[in-house]
């Protein structure tokens, strides 16, 4: 397991990370819903997401988090399933 995988937070479905230039977004990979089409790690401008080594149930690899990430949301746009997205953090802790 890498760095990037041992600190996200993870449950049966999703990923969130802690992103953000003042760490106050979180950042979800739906990795059900991942096709592993890559899309969103050759948009990056920031280069903030790499594939997993590891593969969902349904076989394919899905995007890890960095710690590059700065919430620009080009990954968002990017994704043709919609299985990424941003949430700001004081919305997913209260």
């Amino acid at each position: 397991m890498s760095e990037e995988e041992a600190r996200v937070q993870r449950n049966e479905r999703f990923d969130a990370y802690i992103v953000g230039k003042k760490g106050n977004r979180v950042f979800v990979v739906d990795r059900d819903r991942c096709k592993g089409c890559r899309i969103c790690a050759s948009i990056c401008p920031y280069d903030a997401l790499v594939m997993s080594s590891d593969k969902t149930h349904r076989g394919f690899f899905y995007p890890i988090e960095n710690g590059k990430c700065t919430a620009c949301r080009q990954c968002l746009y990017a994704c043709p399933d919609f299985v990424l997205s941003i949430h700001d953090l004081q919305e997913v802790t209260s």
